[in-house]
């Protein structure tokens, strides 16, 4: 976020956001372990089979998506942390506040 002197990541937002995406990824991957089997739907039934094999696997494709993405912010928030710490640091031994 713009603070008037360039930008700041609030550590809790993003331990916010990572939460969302983790808990999102979870959620989403309990309900693909219960997917029902492929309705009898006659002469269109393995049509039906290969659409829902298809939107199962596009679901756990967007489970694998965004865990990687939760842990990408994870990530930049702890680099962000050690980068500011450090900046901190070098500015108040060079005697700046």
């Amino acid at each position: 976020m713009p603070d008037g002197h360039g930008f700041r990541a609030d550590p809790g937002v993003l331990d916010g956001i990572v939460s969302t995406l983790r808990n999102a990824a979870a959620q989403l991957d309990t309900l693909g372990q219960s997917k029902p089997p492929a309705p009898d739907a006659g002469d269109a039934s393995a049509a039906v089979a290969a659409i829902l094999a298809k939107l199962a696997d596009s679901a756990g494709q967007l489970v694998v998506g965004t865990e990687a993405a939760g842990d990408a912010v994870a990530d930049g928030g702890k680099a962000y942390a050690e980068t500011e710490a450090s900046a901190g640091e070098a500015v108040t031994s060079s005697g700046g506040r």
